[in-house]
């Protein structure tokens, strides 16, 4: 082997291992790290039936728990209630406390470095659900006439304190992705340049960018397994995850067809290029 196809081969190795860190890292800090990508990728999840369902008997219970009513308005309260916990989807201002709901769970989650230690934010991802409890506050004042208070915070853990550092290191490193992806073009062209064949530098890209997307295709699935086959103390934090792993699916689903596609087209283009370049004779070839 010389050394024009050592540095080429290595080009090629650092370009594929460089975009397999940087095509998922720039997709979680568009729609994770960044509030409102986290909040457009949660936020369909405030209208899954079964989430909701579990949802609302969370935001009731919370409800029930942290206000102590005299047994006249309790029964008063009960319509109010069992309303909430049967169809408080259908409120007209639900969607807008599930936003604030989400919106308030990613800065306790990302922003962390500003909340004050107790804040009770200790785990990965924590839900705050005090903006659906304060509705179904404001719904029994309007129904019953008398309003209490209810705590500014109701957070519901989701996962683990140890998920905590991991939350941080995404936070920390996923905005970073374009200087992966920096040096995966620069190891590309570097391959390019130095290469003696330079279509089928072209085409072990494209091999390998078709082996990298069934990578990230198959991390998901088993991820996506093992968080189905985790047992988990709350039913809701076990279908939140498995909800949320859902969606994170769906929307890097794209950008793994999108690589996908442009790997073939370079394996197809550098393949073609050998096929043509080989059977053309060399302009010095004696007759």
């Amino acid at each position: 082997m010389t050394l024009r196809t050592f540095v080429s081969a290595l080009g090629v190795i650092l370009a594929l291992l460089l975009t397999a860190v940087a095509v998922p890292a720039a997709w979680v800090d568009q729609n994770i790290v960044q509030e409102d990508g986290f909040t457009r990728i949660a936020g369909g999840l405030g209208s899954d039936p079964d989430f909701q369902a579990r949802l609302a008997d969370a935001a009731v219970g919370s409800f029930e728990s942290s206000v102590n009513l005299p047994g006249p308005i309790k029964s008063l309260a009960a319509g109010v209630l069992e309303q909430a916990a049967s169809g408080m989807q259908s409120w007209s201002d639900y969607p807008q406390a599930w936003e604030e709901t989400v919106r308030n769970s990613h800065k306790l989650n990302f922003g962390a470095a500003g909340q004050p230690e107790e804040s009770g934010a200790s785990t990965a991802l924590v839900l705050d659900i005090a903006p659906l409890v304060r509705l179904i506050r404001d719904h029994f004042a309007e129904a019953t006439r008398v309003r209490v208070d209810v705590p500014s915070e109701r957070l519901i853990s989701l996962g683990e304190p140890s998920h905590r550092q991991l939350v941080e290191r995404v936070a920390t490193f996923a905005p970073l992705w374009w200087v992966a992806a920096l040096g995966a073009f620069v190891s590309a062209l570097l391959a390019l340049f130095v290469a003696r064949r330079r279509p089928v530098v072209l085409a072990f890209l494209g091999l390998g960018g078709l082996a990298v997307a069934g990578l990230w295709w198959a991390g998901l699935n088993v991820a996506a397994g093992a968080v189905g086959n985790r047992s988990n103390g709350s039913e809701l934090a076990g279908l939140f995850a498995g909800k949320f792993l859902s969606a994170v699916q769906s929307g890097f689903g794209p950008w793994t067809t999108v690589t996908a596609l442009v790997s073939a087209a370079l394996l197809v283009i550098g393949f073609v290029v050998w096929i043509i370049s080989a059977r053309r004779p060399s302009p010095y070839a004696r007759g």
